[in-house]
């Protein structure tokens, strides 16, 4: 059996071609209940987010297959995206999945959304019954996506402008839900800085724009204070952060504005954004207290740099946090195709003993339930010696390659089909599959 996934993400495939075969949560339950058309497979899981779409596949599934399977769920002509699939089979399979749960394979890398999004798709997948034969495979993946996070700093630290803001702001004020913050501009750099000051529990947020309606509707979703620019001299005597962000051209911060609102107060700790381009704070301003400090754009992006670097560092552990799990689930998944032919002679042989043991105890009948028990239990204890060195010489299997060879040749030997393999059957000393 062969486990593949077939997908597209943003480094193969652009926004317009993703969003023309990306799977909607109405897609999959659609996808879902049509995999009688998707011949041959043993378990299938789909994780489709903004940035990817992948869907994995356990069973002897041709590629093509699957893509034209793809095809007819999305309802897209193949042709239209084929060129931006992407094909893993087993081992590369993976490590692509386990690098996608652990950050590694996002546009933001460490992110920990992702894991999320994968343990989500495998409960879908659940819900519908069709993990099947992918259980294993996604339960290793929840515990790398975890370990990633938990053992290494691959999610330390801020990779985008607005999380870089509240980082160093967090560094100087001892308290952060006690500062007043200031986001001069309602567009996207704007709204993200103001969404990451409001998460980090920020103690008054104001968003200040030319277009008052525009700012209101952004303090609304935050839960924030309004004004026009018009209120800007006044607003900047109690700030502890001000952020600008705007596409204006020349400066909405002069010396002189400034100079008037921190009159008699220039110790107070300030912090000033600029990420403007080009700039909407006068430098000068940095030289009119010792409480306050500057950054330009130049300056966020040289921490978000330095950060990424330390995060790159740390990708370099969780790859062999990968690469360690990546071994225990071969070992696992080889003992799994070898515990079919132990239950299975297990089973035989069992069956073969309580036939026997029957008609003993018919020829027997002045036996007393007790000697019953007794030799029910010797034969038990027999077979158990008979079979236990074979058993543990066919659990040394798993690790080689020809082990399929000594499966084929255990089969024949003792005649063993599928009708031999039992639902549940005790197993001294026999541990196939242990939990993760």
């Amino acid at each position: 059996m062969q486990i593949q996934v077939v997908g597209i993400n943003h480094k193969t495939a652009s926004l317009k071609i993703r969003a023309r075969v990306g799977l909607t949560p109405e897609l999959i339950a659609d996808a879902y209940q049509r995999l009688g058309e998707l011949h041959g497979n043993q378990g299938v899981v789909i994780l489709s987010t903004c940035n990817r779409t992948e869907i994995y596949v356990a069973g002897n599934v041709s590629y093509a297959a699957m893509v034209k399977w793809w095809a007819k769920i999305v309802g897209v002509d193949q042709s239209e995206f084929v060129d931006a699939v992407f094909w893993y089979a087993d081992d590369r399979a993976f490590d692509h999945l386990f690098r996608v749960a652990a950050g590694l394979d996002s546009m933001v890398l460490g992110e920990t959304q992702i894991l999320g999004q994968v343990k989500a798709a495998y409960e879908v997948s659940q819900r519908y019954g069709a993990a099947k034969a992918l259980h294993r495979l996604f339960r290793y993946t929840l515990t790398v996506g975890k370990r990633a996070h938990a053992e290494t700093g691959i999610s330390h630290n801020a990779l985008s402008m607005g999380h870089a803001v509240v980082e160093l702001a967090r560094k100087v004020f001892e308290d952060i839900h006690k500062t007043h913050a200031l986001v001069i501009g309602s567009g996207e750099m704007g709204t993200l800085v103001g969404r990451h000051l409001t998460s980090a529990g920020v103690g008054r947020l104001t968003l200040v724009n030319r277009t008052v309606a525009k700012a209101q509707e952004l303090a609304e979703e935050l839960g924030a204070d309004y004004a026009d620019m018009a209120a800007l001299p006044q607003l900047l005597r109690g700030a502890d952060i001000v952020v600008t962000a705007t596409n204006a051209s020349g400066f909405l911060l002069d010396e002189t504005m400034v100079r008037t609102a921190i009159r008699g107060n220039t110790q107070k700790l300030r912090f000033l954004f600029d990420l403007s381009v080009p700039r909407n704070i006068d430098p000068a301003i940095a030289k009119l207290g010792a409480g306050i400090f500057l950054y330009d754009v130049d300056d966020v992006e040289a921490v978000v740099q330095a950060n990424l670097a330390q995060r790159q560092k740390e990708a370099v552990k969780v790859e062999r946090i990968i690469q360690e799990e990546i071994r225990s689930l071969k070992e696992e998944l080889a003992a799994s195709e070898v515990g079919p032919v132990i239950r299975q002679l297990r089973s035989k042989a069992d069956a073969i003993r309580t036939a026997e043991l029957e008609k003993a105890m018919n020829r027997l009948p002045h036996l007393s339930a007790e000697e019953k028990a007794v030799v029910a239990d010797t034969t038990r204890l027999i077979l158990n010696k008979f079979l236990n060195d074979a058993m543990v010489t066919m659990r040394s299997w798993a690790a080689e390659g020809d082990k399929q060879n000594h499966i084929d040749a255990v089969r024949e030997l003792f005649k063993l089909t599928e009708s031999n393999e039992p639902s549940s059957v005790p197993m001294q000393g026999v541990a196939l599959e242990p939990e993760r």
